[in-house]
């Protein structure tokens, strides 16, 4: 399963928006769960990840793997860390994950 992103948010809230955009600019899949009418669905999702402003991002892989990855700055400091390791990874060995 390729990178996919599930994105917790509110439909005008400034930092969802923003999460979307900077996966849309990668390219990268999300999945958009729009929580603007669910009081309690919001704070369900809140205690299950521990989180407590939105949007709440996860990382979803094989297996039925979730990572929760944080909110929007934690995203966007999550795909710096790939592009990344994408792009030295493939140039120098230390970084290599074998």
């Amino acid at each position: 399963m390729e990178k996919v992103y599930l994105i917790y948010g509110i439909t005008d809230c400034p930092a969802c928006l923003l999460a979307q955009a900077a996966l849309m600019e990668r390219d990268i899949e999300y999945i958009f769960v729009e929580m603007d009418f669910s009081p309690a669905y919001r704070k369900s999702i809140k205690e299950v990840t521990g989180w407590q402003t939105f949007p709440i991002v996860v990382k979803l892989s094989g297996d039925d793997d979730q990572t929760l990855v944080g909110g929007y700055d934690e995203l966007t400091s999550d795909l710096l860390i790939s592009a990344n390791t994408e792009l030295w990874g493939g140039l120098c060995p230390i970084i290599k994950n074998e």
